[in-house]
């Protein structure tokens, strides 16, 4: 069975990848995610959440800048940066059980490259 180390290592791999597939894989059949104050239920809302943010950070470069880990839970601040948009400082709150995700928290604004936006418009 996967440590929480290693968890959180393969799902920043699949995130890295921009794969929603293969990070929702992480989580358990009952695993709830709450980002932003709305509620994700089971790995299939959780590829869609993952999907949007893919969407939303095209081929970001995605980088931790402070991971803890006790047992089950881990802690994680995270920043990311797309030629569209970025994440100055997300925050995660994951909790592994039987090396699945089972409960994660995340808090984090895209802000938007104006010269992007400007362009796309």
């Amino acid at each position: 069975m996967l440590t929480t180390a290693e968890v959180l290592a393969s799902h920043e791999a699949a995130l890295g990848a921009q794969n929603p597939g293969r990070i929702a894989a992480h989580y358990a059949t009952d695993a709830v995610v709450v980002v932003n104050g709305a509620t994700y239920r089971g790995p299939d809302e959780i590829a869609l959440l993952y999907a949007t943010l893919i969407r939303d950070l095209p081929d970001a470069t995605w980088r931790t800048d402070v991971a803890v880990i006790h047992e089950d839970l881990a802690y994680v601040e995270w920043a990311c940066e797309s030629a569209a948009s970025s994440v100055r400082f997300g925050t995660d709150t994951f909790v592994v059980s039987d090396g699945l995700i089972t409960r994660q928290t995340a808090s984090f604004s895209i802000v938007w490259n104006t010269r992007q936006a400007t362009r796309d418009a």
